[in-house]
């Protein structure tokens, strides 16, 4: 009985760090096809007042089954894959960046701020942690 046990347990760990999911380089990530990009007012930089943010969504199981939104003060921008990454070019100034997985996937709305500066680039990333929390990051990946 122990022994099943000890099997189950590994096999439940195995399983739950399985869905982790894994950064991805900015040049390994593919960019959020046109379709899925919701508002292109952002698409471009506007002269000197414009900063520029990558959100990139990492590669891996979890969460794959289901699509993430992606937002700006409240404003939804984009629908993002796996392995994918959205591009966008905000006035410079504080902004609240925030992702929800759409779908059946797990996880709610998960926020965070950030400082866009003029010639400035913000990267995070969204994902799925071991223990399934899904969350938006800042990274140096």
């Amino acid at each position: 009985m122990l022994k099943t046990t000890a099997i189950i347990v590994c096999g439940l760990s195995m399983a739950i760090t399985g869905c982790a999911s894994t950064p991805v380089s900015n040049q390994e990530a593919k960019s959020v096809p046109e379709q899925r990009v919701l508002d292109h007012s952002l698409s471009k930089k506007a002269g000197d007042e414009s900063g520029e943010v990558i959100i990139k969504r990492d590669s891996g199981f979890g969460g794959s089954a289901c699509l993430t939104q992606i937002f700006m003060d409240g404003k939804i921008l984009a629908e993002m894959d796996t392995a994918e990454k959205f591009i966008f070019y905000p006035p410079t100034g504080e902004h609240v960046f925030s992702a929800w997985p759409k779908g059946i996937c797990g996880g709610g709305m998960v926020e965070i701020p950030g400082v866009v500066k003029k010639d400035g680039v913000l990267i995070y990333r969204v994902g799925y942690g071991s223990n399934g929390d899904f969350g938006i990051y800042r990274t140096a990946f």
